[in-house]
């Protein structure tokens, strides 16, 4: 089924919020018992730098998993037993709807390094190095918040489903410009451009 664009939307941390703290807030797990997300919504989205504690039936796990820090989840390397509670402590961003938005995009990248040899057969050859992504957003404009953020690490959210399901895409990113249009017969509109930090989760 294809997807109008009219159900998107942008989110963004709130960059004049400071983190909110939280402790032994519980979790939802998944069919496979592998990924447990922070029920109360509040509470989903970790800065970086931020300290976060799991804790399995009450004592402190520290490895056997990862942490997926927009969108808050941990994930463990193996299925922990259907009577297993996990919780977790730690700071959380404030994530606020950025209105005025019409227009995204991102773009995903693979770098390659050349890995050519003597055994090539006399053809290049790549070796896939690291992953990137970066995007884009066009909204109309009205303050000055995205220009007191440049050079900041936020949080992007990039929704392509107003629904239930609430399919988006989302991770940490650097706003690395602002372009602000006035035209005489037209709304000023304004564009960010960001580069990811970290992966970017596709929740679909």
């Amino acid at each position: 089924m294809a997807i109008t664009g009219m159900i998107g939307a942008v989110y963004v941390s709130d960059i004049n919020a400071a983190p909110v703290s939280f402790t032994d807030q519980a979790t939802t797990k998944d069919a496979t018992l592998t990924r447990y997300q922070v029920t109360n919504t509040a509470y989903r989205y970790w800065p970086l730098n931020a300290t976060i504690t799991v804790k399995k039936n009450g004592t402190v796990v520290s490895s056997g998993y990862k942490l997926e820090r927009a969108g808050g989840y941990v994930v463990f390397d193996s299925p922990l037993q259907p009577t297993d509670t996990v919780t977790v402590s730690g700071q959380a961003l404030t994530l606020v709807q950025c209105g005025g938005f019409f227009n995204w995009s991102i773009d995903f990248e693979q770098e390659t390094t050349e890995s050519t040899t003597f055994a090539s057969g006399g053809w290049k050859e790549y070796t896939a190095t690291i992953k990137g992504w970066k995007g884009s957003a066009e909204a109309y404009w009205g303050d000055d918040r995205f220009f007191k953020s440049l050079g900041n690490i936020i949080v992007v959210k990039l929704f392509v489903d107003s629904g239930a399901s609430q399919k988006c895409f989302e991770g940490f990113a650097i706003i690395t410009s602002e372009g602000i249009e006035s035209a005489v017969d037209e709304l000023v509109k304004d564009k960010i451009d960001f580069e990811g930090v970290g992966e970017l989760f596709i929740r679909l």
